[in-house]
């Protein structure tokens, strides 16, 4: 895409914005490029926010587009709603902000700039020239705490989490997919920088001067800066929990290589069983390891090669789980209670064995993801 040629499509929701909305388009348009659309989401405000904005239709003619929706639905189905739609039109970049002057216009072209190099721009508070206005220290150490908070636990140096006023490429939501999108209320906007970092996008930060609300009344409530650090926890085990999914398939899949493969070479050919479990291990490993790298791992590994080092380390960790799930079902056998079978009085080994390979999974998949496919170090611009 030439950033040049590229159109941009800037995506404002409104719930009861009479007071700012004419301003903003006014302060917006005469900002950023002659062709850019403006797509605004209002939830039937009572104020008539949306007749408003009508009237500026006539103004700008062919420029502003209205979606008009029953009842308060949220923000964050506002923009995802936006996305959808500007992609569906075509539109190259797009362009997340608030109506009530909190993201200021003038940084639009500031934006503009840095996407040429990026794949998304953040209009940022806490990075070194960015600031909240006549905010208590209590309030900006909440803020800053909580950006501590996420970037702890999700694992990416981003300093603004929570800011909506966010510039992207339309590929972006091509690469994490606009439906895997699950949290609403304001912590989407910290489910959507996590899965475009987790997904190897470039990111950038730009200090931004966040003012209080002048006109109308703020939306923001303690209950929903809880949620949205409620939430961290749930957009980090969505990754874990989909990549441990595909993982125990990945190995489902090796289990059928290894026993067709015995099968073909022990109970058909009449092959040695030894030396054929030692071939059948390194051939559903090396199936296993390609897999993992390339579809359990990828938004980790990106297009990184496959190579020999990565494989042995593999094998190795393959090795690991293996002994934790001999020890696991040791262990249950000699020091738990098993069911024992009503004929012979034998405990039920199999029990022992599936503890054993829960287990030895677990201790898999953590090696694995921490020392085999590890994510490449990001770096986030602050410019």
């Amino acid at each position: 895409m030439n950033p040049a040629e590229a159109r941009l499509l800037i995506i404002i929701p409104t719930y009861n914005e009479r007071l700012n909305i004419g301003r903003l388009v006014d302060a917006v348009f005469a900002v950023a490029p002659p062709d850019a659309a403006m797509l605004i989401i209002d939830d039937g405000s009572p104020d008539g926010t949306a007749a408003l904005v009508e009237e500026k239709q006539q103004e700008f003619p062919n420029r502003i587009h209205l979606i008009r929706r029953e009842g308060k639905q949220g923000v964050a189905t506002a923009f995802l709603g936006g996305f959808a739609w500007g992609i569906e039109h075509g539109y190259d970049l797009l362009l997340a902000m608030d109506a009530d002057f909190s993201h200021d216009p003038q940084y639009i072209p500031i934006m503009l700039e840095k996407i040429q190099s990026n794949d998304m721009v953040i209009g940022s508070r806490n990075v070194p020239g960015g600031r909240i206005e006549n905010r208590s220290i209590v309030r900006n150490l909440i803020s800053k705490a909580a950006s501590f908070y996420c970037r702890t636990i999700l694992g990416f140096p981003i300093q603004d989490w929570t800011g909506g006023y966010n510039l992207f490429r339309a590929e972006v939501f091509q690469k994490i997919g606009l439906a895997s999108i699950m949290c609403r209320g304001y912590s989407f906007q910290i489910e959507i920088k996590y899965k475009a970092a987790h997904a190897g996008c470039r990111i950038a930060e730009t200090p931004i001067v966040f003012p209080d609300r002048k006109y109308g009344i703020s939306k923001m409530s303690n209950a929903i800066l809880f949620d949205a650090m409620r939430d961290v926890w749930i957009i980090r085990g969505m990754s874990w929990v989909c990549e441990f999914i595909k993982f125990a398939l990945t190995g489902g899949l090796g289990t059928v290589t290894n026993i067709a493969l015995f099968f073909i070479l022990v109970d058909t050919l009449g092959f040695f069983e030894i030396p054929v479990a030692v071939f059948n291990y390194l051939v559903s490993g090396t199936q296993n390891y390609i897999l993992n790298q390339k579809w359990s791992f990828k938004d980790r590994m990106g297009k990184t090669p496959l190579s020999w080092g990565r494989w042995i380390k593999f094998l190795t960790g393959s090795l690991a789980g293996l002994l934790v799930n001999i020890t696991v079902m040791e262990l249950v056998i000699h020091f738990w209670r098993l069911p024992v079978h009503s004929n012979t009085g034998e405990p039920y080994k199999f029990i022992a064995q599936a503890a054993g390979i829960a287990a030895g999974m677990i201790i898999n998949f953590v090696i694995l993801r921490v020392f085999v496919f590890k994510k490449p170090r990001m770096e986030v611009h602050h410019v």
